[in-house]
């Protein structure tokens, strides 16, 4: 009888038997008893597959290869990425929550996932749960705390990627729904708690947890500290939180702690696995937005408490490029500057000159562009002066007590110098100050108030804008991109008599 192949093709599981190059009879030949054999085979072949992971090659990045040692399985198939796989409890530099760097022996505890949507942080996490089943046995108590009882029953243990799923058929443990329990061959049990009901959590004690989408659960502080003190048996309690970054203070807290091993991740590092439609209708759709950061990317795009601006307001107040567009001839434009240098208090600024465009149209205003970035004065000059010209824009802001002598007189000369080099110039265009005589709160903030009354908008994706947004406080020196924004919207708001005052 010929050997039976398993073939994979296209990423797709297909079983199909092929014969040898000696002959044996096709499939339609074999008696019943060879064809029960066979096919029992095949389905044994198809369940070692599907349940393979932890592979020991150093840094395996998931791909199939031969077994590394002789005697072990090979990998015919997709599996587990070095950074699915625990963290060794090795030395390790951790920063603490001033900022400070320090190397940190002592075991881990916690291991976040934070990595973005279809990475494989589930059945990274079950995995987890049954590895240290495994190695732990008899009297195992384990916690699986999801953010609903549907999502623990739906996601955790009977998903695609669940717990049932990493094991074959025959070794199974037993999921029994109504005592939220799952029990294993080998005496460990898991119990199932839910975000909706934090107070369950409290008296139960467990070796190992696994947390799913800790950020967007429901009391959440109360979730945290409840599993954390019921985390008391065996000699080394751990637990492994797998979720999509979303800001939130108790969540930055688990980060800065130094008993936590940080894994982070993106989409694109499990394409592989994922379903073509997802790359077309999810990856391309939302590719260079701040949803796409948090989501796909799996990047913590934290914001500052006291920021004038939340995350949740700059994505209210997006526009849709494609939608402005044919309203900016129709709008009274301007380019901002905020030249590299240093601020009032001394310390040195960003390298980074902030340029940013933005339009006015009745009561509405625009970021049209950032252009933002590390320029000498000449290229700076030139970039706003090309703005200008791409924009229609009628003036060039700037700050008038930083730096304001230079930013005019390095413009006037670039200008010059493109007159004689006979290059195109902006008409009429005019280069005023824009006067900041008092507190940096008290000139961001009418600008943060126009976002919030809904008329001061985004003209797209401006993620490195977005980011000094969001975690920019008043008592910080304000960052290059803020400052031309809030400059070039006081213009086009705020200025008096012919000059962009803030009063």
């Amino acid at each position: 009888m010929g050997r039976p192949v398993v073939d994979w093709a296209g990423g797709h599981e297909r079983l199909v038997t092929r014969t040898s190059a000696g002959g044996a009879p096709p499939w339609a030949e074999l008696d019943t008893e060879r064809k029960v054999a066979l096919r029992a085979r095949l389905e044994a072949e198809a369940e070692r597959r599907a349940t393979l992971w932890r592979c020991d090659r150093v840094y395996c990045d998931g791909e199939p290869h031969p077994a590394v040692h002789d005697g072990e399985p090979d990998y015919p198939v997709r599996h587990a990425r070095w950074n699915q796989l625990p963290p060794p409890d090795a030395a390790r530099w951790v920063n603490d929550r001033m900022g400070n760097r320090a190397q940190y022996t002592e075991p881990w505890f916690e291991w976040m996932i934070m990595a973005g949507r279809g990475w494989g942080k589930t059945r990274t996490g079950a995995e987890f749960v049954k590895w240290r089943n495994d190695h732990i046995g008899a009297g195992h108590r384990i916690a699986l705390v999801g953010r609903t009882v549907p999502d623990v029953r739906d996601v955790m243990i009977e998903g695609e990627s669940g717990l049932l799923r990493c094991y074959r058929r025959s070794e199974r443990p037993h999921y029994m729904p109504s005592k939220r329990l799952v029990g294993f061959d080998n005496g460990g049990r898991a119990f199932c708690y839910s975000s909706e009901e934090p107070d369950q959590l409290r008296g139960p004690q467990h070796h190992t947890g696994w947390v799913d989408e800790l950020a967007t659960f429901y009391a959440l502080d109360q979730v945290i500290s409840n599993y954390r003190l019921g985390m008391r048996l065996g000699n080394h309690p751990r637990c492994v939180i797998t979720t999509t970054p979303q800001p939130h203070p108790e969540l930055r807290k688990i980060l800065t702690d130094p008993k936590t091993v940080v894994t982070t991740g993106n989409t694109y590092e499990n394409l592989a696995n994922l379903a073509p439609v997802f790359l077309d209708n999810v990856l391309r759709k939302y590719e260079g937005t701040a949803l796409a950061d948090q989501e796909l990317m799996g990047r913590y795009l934290d914001e500052s408490e006291g920021a004038l601006w939340t995350r949740r307001l700059i994505e209210r107040q997006r526009a849709t490029p494609d939608l402005v567009a044919p309203y900016v001839i129709e709008m009274e434009t301007a380019v901002a500057i905020d030249p590299a240098g240093r601020k009032k208090s001394g310390k040195k600024a960003s390298a980074e000159t902030g340029i940013i465009v933005g339009g006015r149209l009745d009561d509405e205003g625009f970021v049209l562009d950032d252009l933002s970035g590390h320029y000498s004065p000449a290229q700076w000059a030139r970039i706003a002066i090309g703005a200008a010209i791409k924009w229609g824009c009628g003036y060039i802001v700037a700050e008038e007590n930083n730096g304001w002598d230079m930013v005019s007189s390095t413009l006037r000369m670039v200008m010059e110098d493109m007159k004689r080099n006979g290059e195109p110039l902006p008409r009429g265009i005019m280069i005023r100050p824009v006067s900041a005589s008092k507190g940096k709160r008290t000139r961001a903030e009418p600008i943060a108030t126009l976002s919030e009354r809904g008329l001061w908008w985004l003209a797209g994706m401006f993620t490195e804008l977005e980011d000094q947004l969001a975690t920019w406080t008043p008592s910080d020196d304000s960052p290059d991109r803020l400052d031309a924004m809030v400059w070039v919207a006081t213009h086009l708001f705020l200025r008096r008599r012919g000059r962009a005052d803030v009063a």
